[in-house]
């Protein structure tokens, strides 16, 4: 059965790229690769691509086996991969229920098959996805492969790709005390989720607004399978109601599916947690009051919830103790919907959706994305484009809030000579930022605790509106360095030239 190739295929060029070099490891051995992430990142659709392209770029399938694992038996399992490489392998007098008795016989198969490849006719792919299914009827796997690989597969011209979504799980197949440990030759990758220019690249050739693009991923994140479900030819509006708001909603059991898929035993909790930090309850004590929880058991779900990427544990820049440390939601599509849809869960479905989104979405999508989404997108540009910008590159990066929280600054960063900057994100759609916006982050610098930050002559200003007159030639005159990014600058993909 031939792998269907994936049309369009967008923003997974570094990882194309990096399965193509692994595919290609000189001699005439094989190679296994490790590729993992939480679900809907785009794992299979990477896999299916790179398996249909030709190591010239060409549509030209590789020799392979994609074999999307099951909840079924291990007999099954075995059964449905077995029939496929029979597909895949040419033979003669070969039949399935030969080979499927064991998974023994079905790798030894395979590598028997990588031995016949001539040096320079590729190599044979065996994709194992959704690879916890596999251990869970067969916990033996792992060992068995370590085996397999020592005694065939690593000296025979098959590349094996193991790939799934439990992030523990599959992590934990090349640490140290597996069976797999130091056999992945040909890498392990955690697929993360688009930057907001990956997810912009989805809206090239519609007629969104740049504002528009910008919410769209402070709507729905960097998971491509969202953005894929978005129709750019119908209204911004329109397309936000389809997707949570109306009857049936595209993602309206998606928070559900996701805790579910992670096999987390209490989502109530989880859920109750998301909830709060996305209602500005982001200090330990604070979250642990709200949820009602022990103060001895939060540090377990905030800790999974870390783990998954869902939020982040930020610390105030220069804050060596992490007594001001505060959780924020990291994943965009989860902050959402616990701001917005999770308290409109008792009307929902009572309600005209249009009337919601009027009502309660659209006046408030500009503070949230204020607030909550542009200085992350800020962050972004910035941890791309810094070195290309300033001709230094970026050592760290943080927000700083002061003790008593009346002194904030949106970016400090450390550069690698041993200097800093500080920026300021303005989402600011609706007009330009001017002269008091910097004028007030060098007094804002000018407050900062210690002396060694405050030599500085690099300063930052990001704003989707732009900036007056009187600020673009404040920047010509200047003898200090004000870089301004506007919204056009952020789209595009580009530093300063």
């Amino acid at each position: 059965m031939s792998t269907p190739r994936p049309n369009p295929f967008y923003n997974r060029y570094n990882e194309l790229a990096a399965l193509e070099r692994a595919y290609q490891l000189p001699g005439n051995g094989g190679g296994m690769v490790l590729i993992y992430g939480r679900r809907r990142l785009g794992k299979t659709y990477l896999l299916q691509r790179f398996l249909t392209t030709g190591s010239d770029g060409s549509n030209r399938e590789k020799p392979h086996s994609y074999y999307l694992a099951e909840q079924t038996s291990a007999a099954l399992q075995r059964t449905s991969l077995a029939e496929q490489l029979i597909q895949a392998i040419p033979s003669t007098g070969v039949h399935v229920e030969d080979i499927a008795g064991s998974w023994n016989a079905l790798l030894r198969y395979v590598s028997a098959y990588g031995r016949t490849l001539e040096h320079g006719r590729g190599r044979f792919g065996l994709v194992l996805d959704e690879f916890p299914y596999l251990m869970e009827r067969n916990p033996e796997l792992p060992s068995v492969l370590q085996s397999w690989w020592d005694r065939e597969g690593a000296h025979s011209r098959v590349f094996v790709v193991l790939c799934g979504s439990q992030l523990s799980t599959m992590a934990s197949l090349g640490s140290e005390s597996k069976p797999l440990y130091g056999r992945f030759n040909a890498g392990i990758h955690q697929l993360t989720p688009l930057s907001y220019h990956e997810v912009a690249m989805f809206y090239e050739s519609s007629d969104y607004s740049l504002k528009e693009k910008l919410m769209l991923y402070g709507i729905l994140g960097g998971t491509p399978r969202y953005h894929a479900l978005v129709n750019p030819k119908n209204p911004f509006a329109d397309e936000i109601m389809n997707l949570f708001l109306c009857p049936m909603a595209t993602l309206e059991n998606e928070v559900d599916y996701l805790l579910g898929s992670e096999q987390i035993r209490d989502p109530s909790t989880y859920n109750a947690i998301l909830n709060m930090i996305a209602g500005g309850a982001t200090q330990f004590n604070v979250i642990q009051q709200k949820v009602g929880l022990e103060k001895a058991s939060l540090p377990f779900y905030l800790k999974t919830l870390t783990e998954l990427g869902w939020i982040t544990r930020e610390v105030s820049f220069g804050d060596k103790t992490g007594k001001r440390a505060l959780y924020k939601i990291n994943d965009p599509f989860l902050f959402f919907w616990h701001r917005f849809i999770t308290p409109l869960n008792s009307v929902r479905r009572f309600s005209d959706p249009r009337d919601l989104y009027n009502r309660r979405v659209a006046p408030n999508l500009d503070v949230y994305m204020g607030s909550y989404i542009f200085e992350n997108i800020c962050r972004q540009w910035l941890q791309s484009h810094c070195t290309k910008t300033l001709g230094i590159p970026l050592k760290n990066l943080q927000r700083y809030w002061s003790r008593d929280g009346k002194l904030e600054i949106d970016l400090v960063g450390e550069l690698e000579d041993g200097s800093y900057l500080f920026g300021e994100c303005k989402w600011s759609v609706n007009q330009p930022i001017g002269l008091s916006v910097y004028s007030d982050l060098k007094a804002k610098i000018a407050m900062l605790p210690e002396e060694r930050w405050k030599n500085t002559d690099t300063s930052i200003l990001f704003s989707v509106g732009g900036f007056t007159e009187s600020l673009r030639q404040l920047v010509k005159e200047s003898k200090e360095r004000i870089i301004l990014v506007d919204g056009a600058m952020l789209l595009s993909g580009k530093g300063r030239d």
